[in-house]
């Protein structure tokens, strides 16, 4: 939606409408702890899944006001002359003639354009979707398993709670200071991306040598609010590629495929923990999953160069 109605300062109104994922993490990780020692799993989930269904209280605020009845001016007369030909005619006579392979093809192409599969024809779309897809798979397993991590390093739910509210913070302030350098110019959108990139794969591989309380909290508000930079210059990213009119398409299939890899690959933190007994394996990998983005940029900068010497020997 930002993507459609904002044209200036994107990255600045970007950060401060993903803002709610760090403000989740400030008061729903202290929130969890405390439904968990009360009400116990079940009971927690029951209020937690409650207090989700005001998405769908949003999702009804969003509808777009119902067109104007008046002074609409694309009707057309209707001609009731007998010796014209009426439209529907004409088109059961064209479809006779196209072969019933042309009509398949024709269809497909049609469910095609109304699922917005055109989009994924387009290198770019790959090259976003990785960078999209990539964050999003990596913050996950984070929120998933971190808690898990910092108990089995000797640390108490609470204090694990605590490092998740600071990693929170971390979310929302830095998030909204790269968005700012970056419509200020201070800071180019790839250079922005390369560095949360490189501060949220440090902040993982390293993580397990961190075992006192201050460098947790270093440690989880460096991640997070590197990973949060990434959610937001991803979406800009995402627009600058591949347009804001194609944002709806290419969204909805960057989410489904990263979907996919989450059902197919998200256990594996948890399987290592099982085999070794530890968590350390585990985010040292999740530490190089988070480089691929680089493979991205890399990418569509070679494809730029290659661009542009076609352009200089034309």
């Amino acid at each position: 939606m930002t993507g459609r109605y904002f044209t200036t300062s994107y990255a600045t109104v970007n950060g401060i409408a993903t803002a709610g994922s760090g403000v989740g993490l400030i008061s729903f990780a202290p929130l969890t702890q405390v439904l968990l020692d009360t009400y116990g799993r079940q009971g927690a989930l029951l209020l937690l899944g409650a207090i989700s269904m005001h998405l769908g209280v949003c999702g009804f605020l969003l509808r777009p006001p119902p067109p104007l009845a008046e002074g609409r001016g694309d009707y057309l007369p209707i001609i009731s002359s007998e010796k014209e030909p009426l439209a529907d005619e004409s088109k059961c006579h064209e479809t006779v003639k196209k072969s019933r392979l042309r009509i398949l093809k024709d269809a497909i192409k049609v469910q095609g354009k109304l699922f917005g599969c055109v989009i994924c024809s387009r290198g770019v779309f790959w090259i976003s979707a990785l960078v999209y897809g990539n964050h999003v798979f990596v913050d996950s397993l984070w929120l998933v398993y971190f808690v898990a991590y910092a108990e089995s390093k000797g640390f108490s739910g609470y204090e694990a709670v605590t490092f998740t509210t600071a990693a929170g913070i971390g979310n929302l302030v830095i998030k909204i200071l790269l968005g700012l350098m970056v419509d200020r110019g201070l800071l180019k959108l790839r250079y922005a991306l390369l560095i949360s990139v490189t501060a949220c794969s440090l902040a993982l591989s390293t993580l397990q040598w961190v075992n006192s309380y201050w460098l947790m909290i270093f440690n989880a508000t460096i991640f997070n609010g590197f990973i949060g930079a990434q959610a937001s210059l991803s979406d800009i990213y995402t627009r600058e590629l591949l347009g804001a009119d194609e944002l709806v398409s290419a969204f909805s299939w960057m989410d489904l495929l990263t979907a996919i890899t989450q059902i197919a690959f998200g256990f594996f933190p948890g399987w290592i923990f099982d085999k070794t007994g530890s968590y350390d394996k585990a985010f040292v990998i999740l530490g190089f999953i988070s480089l691929l983005p680089l493979v991205s940029l890399l990418v569509e900068w070679l494809l730029n160069r290659q661009t542009e010497g076609l352009k200089t020997i034309s």
